[in-house]
Formats: structure tokens, C-alpha cells, sequence
């Protein structure tokens, strides 16, 4: 089994890099139905559609154009954008368009300061 080390990702919103991420988390569901019968032992299923989400975490950093730019979606719109691209490396990313639902930014005593984001996917997810 292959392990791999991301030290070369990033996301980007529209084109617009997010600077600070500490980390991401893409989510894909495949919703299933149940075609199980009265009476069968085991349960039957189908693929009924699929949703993607996508959760980044970041150092706060209140002069990053990207994180302002979803600060300002979230706060007086638009929150939709067309491109969201998550890069595993320089070449390979996940993309997609989506709404930002929601945008956080935590302050703490003592601590550094946290900015995170969450995407719901728009359509399909690609991958190159």
C-alpha cells in the first residue's frame, strides 16, 4: 500500500488561492435505496445519486485575498462560486462548482487564530 505525504496542495475558490491551509476534507456520498423485499435476509440496495462536500482549515490571516473573498460571499453574497479546486499536488485536484455554507473565523486567548469553510458540490465532481 502506497501512503502519501500532501506538502504540495492547495484550494482555490474561483481561481483565487486560500493561503494559511492547514488542512482539507473532500467528502463524497453515494446515497443508496433500499430494495430489500418482505421476508429477505439480507438488505438490497441501489445508487440513487451522489453529493460531494468540501471542508478546509486554515491560519487566519485577515490579508489573504482568498479568505476575504469568502468572507465577503458569506456575508453579503454571492456564496455560489464555479470553480472550487482542491490540489493533491502541482498537477492532480478535485474540482467542481458549489455554495459556501458556512464561514468561521475562531479567536482565542493564547492560541492563533482559525478561519474555516464549508462547500456544499453543485453538479459533478471531477478529477485530473
Amino acid at each position: 500500500m502506497a501512503i502519501k505525504k500532501y506538502t504540495a496542495g492547495k484550494f482555490s475558490v474561483d481561481a483565487t488561492e486560500v493561503k494559511d491551509l492547514i488542512d482539507a476534507t473532500l467528502t463524497v456520498n453515494v446515497d443508496a435505496g433500499d430494495t430489500s423485499k418482505i421476508g429477505t435476509a439480507w438488505a438490497g440496495a441501489i445508487e440513487l445519486g451522489k453529493n460531494w462536500s468540501i471542508a478546509i482549515n486554515c491560519n487566519y490571516n485577515p490579508a489573504d485575498t482568498g479568505q476575504g473573498l469568502l468572507l465577503a460571499a458569506y456575508t453579503s453574497g454571492p456564496a455560489v462560486f464555479t470553480a472550487l479546486s482542491l490540489y493533491e499536488d502541482a498537477s492532480a485536484a478535485h474540482t467542481g462548482s458549489g455554495v459556501l455554507t458556512s464561514a468561521v473565523v475562531t479567536k482565542s486567548v493564547g492560541g492563533v487564530d482559525k478561519f474555516s469553510a464549508t462547500f456544499a458540490g453543485n453538479g459533478a465532481l471531477a478529477h485530473a
